[in-house]
């Protein structure tokens, strides 16, 4: 019994001991962090999406406060905490003008309206589908709907439609690329539309027309409709796929209206 005891009485010691230890050298060894850095963080929208090039938003405040990176890195914070954040570093707030906003988009909209080759019973990940067989769809281009790219976005912008594929919501996006990064199919790109109406192509495919409509209801058949109905000349076809030149887009809509599958959307 008495071995017992002292048994008990040796660990409870030996932890005092270490307790006491371990709050000196907390207070010993403390490095008090910049006022700066913390009042950065609060501003900053917390998300660790990790587009600025750093682990996440407790870095970057470090970053910001030693002059190695810069407040336009980061997409996701918003102007007006940006401002806030540049009087807090005494430097000038980013130009409004000069921040363009880039917006992702998932460039098929085939889901169930285009063809399986087969019933894909797998992992719900988009990369595990892509590597099984090529892919379920007949479309070599297709977006395989598993919603990879959904779980990654931390910034809630990508839904599913009820035909099965993802959408981006444009006012959402923050222009992180995470979506862009896990992609197998590489059918996610960042565009730069400008004015009210932002238009986009929304396909991926470079088959030949008879083929995409054998594959897809939706698809890019590249019949050179917008190109003609464009005012400014901002489309092209290129591998058998339309393209927008967004430099010269107006976003007047026209090519949406004559596209016969289609496949020209609003963001």
């Amino acid at each position: 019994m008495k071995a017992i005891i002292f048994a008990v009485a040796s660990l409870a010691g030996l932890g005092l001991a270490f307790g006491l230890l371990l709050a000196w050298a907390s207070k010993k060894f403390h490095i008090e962090e910049d006022p700066r850095v913390v009042k950065i963080k609060d501003f900053l929208p917390g998300a660790n999406c990790g587009a600025c090039g750093l682990a996440g938003c407790a870095s970057f405040a470090e970053a910001l406060v030693e002059n190695k990176t810069e407040l336009a890195f980061c997409v996701a914070c918003s102007g007006e905490n940006k401002q806030k954040i540049a009087e807090v570093l005494g430097i000038s707030s980013p130009d409004k003008d000069t921040q363009v906003k880039k917006i992702a988009v998932i460039a098929c909209g085939g889901g169930t309206r285009c063809k399986n080759k087969f019933d894909y019973q797998g992992l719900e990940d988009c990369r595990s589908a892509v590597l099984y067989l090529g892919g379920h769809k007949e479309c070599k281009y297709a977006c395989v709907g598993q919603g990879t790219c959904i779980r990654v976005c931390p910034f809630d912008a990508i839904k599913m439609q009820p035909e099965g594929v993802p959408k981006v919501i444009g006012h959402k996006c923050r222009s992180c690329e995470k979506c862009i990064a896990v992609c197998p199919r590489n059918i996610i790109e960042m565009i730069q539309p400008k004015g009210k109406n932002k238009v986009y192509i929304n396909c991926s495919s470079q088959d030949k027309g008879a083929q995409v409509m054998k594959n897809c209801k939706v698809g890019c058949i590249a019949c050179g409709k917008c190109v003609k109905a464009c005012p400014v000349k901002a489309i092209t076809i290129e591998n058998n796929l339309a393209k927008i030149d967004y430099a010269e887009c107006i976003g007047c809509k026209k090519c949406i209206d004559v596209c016969p599958t289609k496949v020209i959307c609003l963001i």
